[in-house]
């Protein structure tokens, strides 16, 4: 059973930790990591969701996963790279960009949720990766150009975290013109 922290409307510890499912079925606020990976070539690496999680078959996000109760965002990262890629994160590449909140709910599952978000600069083979917790199905990079289009017009092969997006899609902008 996994336990999560519950947060305040502020985005402050409650001091309260609930089990995981049952958080979302209150709707409690509670805390995240999303890492895109990025390669050299300004490739964003997208995971193909399994068929038998929520939103099957979908592209989604590199990796992502919720900050268990008592755990850092740092320490999720490297823990959801281990169990989503089969990675081992260097943490002198990773990069945070933003938080930002997830809200929505479908069929008594309801998202409330902070997200700490990271840039991860790696260039990993696709061969680099292995799925052993069955949530992804497949891994594959795409241009930055490629993603923002398939974002911009809301493409419905892409999980539905449209305000996630356009942040990224800034951050991404702005990194660009600070190396440029």
């Amino acid at each position: 059973m996994e336990f999560i922290d519950i947060y305040d409307d502020l985005g402050q510890k409650s001091g309260k930790s609930e089990e995981k499912g049952e958080a979302h079925r209150k709707a409690l606020i509670h805390r995240g990591v999303c890492v895109w990976i990025m390669n050299s070539k300004q490739e964003l690496l997208l995971q193909t969701r399994s068929s038998h999680v929520m939103f099957p078959d979908m592209l989604d996000i590199s990796f992502s996963g919720h900050i268990q109760a008592g755990e850092t965002s740092l320490e999720a990262v490297r823990r959801e790279g281990r169990e989503e890629l089969g990675i081992n994160i260097d943490t002198s590449k990773l990069q945070y960009l933003f938080s930002c909140r997830e809200c929505g709910g479908i069929d008594g599952y309801f998202e409330n949720e902070i997200d700490d978000v990271f840039l991860y600069r790696a260039d990993i083979p696709i061969d680099g990766y292995s799925f052993s917790d069955h949530e992804v199905k497949e891994v594959r990079y795409i241009p930055v150009d490629e993603f923002k289009m398939m974002a911009e017009s809301g493409s419905p092969m892409l999980l539905p975290y449209k305000t996630h997006y356009l942040f990224l899609l800034i951050a991404l902008y702005c990194i660009t013109l600070n190396t440029a």
